[in-house]
């Protein structure tokens, strides 16, 4: 499954349509239920990106630690 964006949000938020009541206006309960989903996506979002950005920061972490036993030295600090 590709990593979901920003852009999903704003699809979601596009598509978002709400139950209407019988004598106008909207629906509460499905406009709470569309929050919450809503805001599932938004943290479906946060942590695929906290994910990826750590998995880069590891590596990155992981080479500099390479080239500093290939120099020698000790990366840790």
């Amino acid at each position: 499954m590709p990593m979901r964006t920003m852009q999903n949000i704003a699809d979601a938020l596009s598509a978002m349509k709400f139950r209407k009541k019988l004598l106008g206006g909207v629906d509460e309960s499905d406009v709470w239920r569309q929050l919450e989903n809503l805001q599932r996506l938004y943290q479906l979002v946060y942590d695929e990106q906290a994910a990826y950005y750590q998995a880069l920061i590891d590596e990155r972490d992981r080479a500099l630690a390479r080239m500093g036993r290939r120099m020698g030295g000790d990366a840790d600090g």
